[in-house]
């Protein structure tokens, strides 16, 4: 079965701030008290506004997957499960998404690079190494999110993985801004981008 990673436009935004640094104006971010970064990956900014609307399916520098009210309502509709939608107090065209169905990523075969684990939180400093993604089984619904959270400090997320399925569906009410790339999965090797 093939499999493929699925990955939106970058929107120019950015929900609770950078790698290193988070917003002054949002409040009550949980942070860890060991290694000083975010711990929430689903925190919500309740005064977050997506900059580039142009995109169903988007991201911003600091890790979060933005989906629009069309991308939720396409895939309610086409019945593709595996994902929530979280709403934005300030923003009702868009939401965060967040996975509810969680796929294993193979991050020894793909030599993902792992920094500094902090005990007190759970998270790494740095998770580096996603792209050509290496699953370990086939995902259990049509739109998944990774085991592995990547990325660095304040900026992390799961990727998002979908099935053949989905990716048609999906291509053919076509959707602004997404991108999806096969998966090496169950000993295929073909890792060639396709856009739409």
């Amino acid at each position: 079965m093939a499999a493929f990673t699925l990955h939106g436009r970058d929107n120019d935004s950015n929900m609770c701030g950078s790698c290193d640094s988070l917003l002054e104006e949002v409040q009550d971010i949980p942070i860890c008290s060991v290694c000083g970064y975010k711990t929430e990956l689903y925190f919500i900014n309740s005064l977050f506004r997506v900059k580039k609307r142009e995109y169903d399916l988007s991201a911003t520098y600091d890790g979060y997957n933005i989906a629009s009210l069309k991308f939720k309502e396409t895939c309610q509709r086409l019945q593709l499960g595996g994902l929530e939608f979280l709403a934005l107090p300030s923003d009702s065209e868009f939401f965060v998404i967040k996975p509810t169905s969680i796929t294993s990523f193979d991050s020894a075969s793909r030599k993902t690079k792992f920094e500094s684990f902090c005990t007190a939180c759970g998270f790494h400093k740095a998770v580096a190494g996603a792209i050509p993604a290496i699953l370990l089984k086939e995902p259990e619904s049509d739109l998944s999110g990774t085991d592995v959270v990547f990325g660095s400090g304040n900026s992390r997320g799961r990727m998002i993985i979908a099935t053949e399925r989905a990716k048609k569906l999906l291509i053919a009410e076509k959707l602004a801004g997404l991108e999806f790339e096969v998966t090496i999965n169950l000993g295929q090797a073909d890792t060639k981008m396709l856009r739409r």
